[in-house]
């Protein structure tokens, strides 16, 4: 029986531990190898393309009345415009009068956007026109009399008064633009071109209420 001496011993066992430690770094390496690494492109396309797409859609609740089908309190998206107010009502009534709303204007979260009725429609009377922004109001009411209401009347309505062209009707809405509304009919004699004349001439038919 062959016998090895205790020297030999300590050298086999080391040949042996030195087998091991090779054999399994070989071993772990190919291990390594099998692991998928994900591109920065894979990666990109697993995570969300845009994390704010989980919060929640930011709504605005506006309430649509007038000239519209279905008047009533909705619900849109914002950055949405008055046009798509008035379509999510139902769509313009038959009697609108668009011409005096900015239907390109922003809606904003609890507006109340009115569409008026054209002059002379028997609902029309007190009806507003739409709010348009933050920091305006206007009202156009549409009297017994048809009378013109120069804090919010279009450049086309302001012309129907006598004298008042499409030269002077700029000049008013430039004027109400730079300074705020009218208190009193006499205050729109502050328009260059309207002398006491031509305010005598349509004082009877414009209003500011």
């Amino acid at each position: 029986m062959f016998v090895l001496s205790r020297q030999e011993k300590i050298v086999l066992l080391l040949i042996i531990m030195v087998l091991v430690i090779f054999f399994g770094w070989k071993y772990y390496q190919q291990g390594k190898s099998t692991i998928t690494i994900i591109p920065a492109m894979s990666e990109n396309e697993l995570a969300p393309a845009n994390p704010a797409a989980a919060l929640k859609e930011e709504i605005c609740i506006i309430h649509i009345a007038g000239a519209v089908n279905s008047p009533g309190v909705y619900q849109l998206s914002r950055g949405k415009r008055v046009i798509d107010a008035v379509n999510i009502a139902g769509g313009p009534a038959e009697k609108a009068y668009l011409d005096a709303v900015n239907l390109a204007a922003l809606i904003y979260d609890s507006q109340k956007i009115i569409i008026p009725f054209l002059p002379g429609n028997e609902d029309n009377v007190s009806s507003a026109t739409a709010i348009t922004d933050f920091n305006s109001i206007e009202y156009s009411y549409v009297s017994d009399s048809n009378l013109v209401n120069i804090n919010s009347a279009t450049a086309r309505e302001l012309e129907t008064l006598p004298g008042i062209g499409p030269v002077l009707a700029e000049r008013i809405l430039e004027f109400r633009k730079n300074n705020g509304r009218f208190l009193k009919i006499e205050d729109i004699q502050n328009v260059s071109g309207i002398g006491q004349k031509r305010f005598d001439a349509i004082k009877e038919l414009i209003t500011v209420y």
